[in-house]
């Protein structure tokens, strides 16, 4: 099985270093999804972050939030 690993870029940055070992990319999406979903509490009005997923070097998803305050 593949290893994964997420990165995140933004407010809080994080480097994985660890990856998870999943049964395909399919898992890897549904793991990324789960992991956005865990930052949603640090956002704020005017943040961005990227979850970039690769496998070994190669990337396989990324996944970006952008938020605008208007008012």
């Amino acid at each position: 099985m593949p290893r994964y690993f997420f990165h995140f870029e933004g407010q809080q940055p994080y480097t994985d270093t660890t990856g998870e070992t999943l049964p395909d990319d399919e898992a890897a999406w549904r793991e990324a999804a789960r992991l956005s979903r865990d930052v949603e509490h640090a956002l704020r009005p005017g943040d961005s972050w990227t979850l970039s997923v690769f496998d070994g070097s190669e990337p396989v998803f990324v996944l970006a939030m952008v938020t605008r305050r208007f008012r």
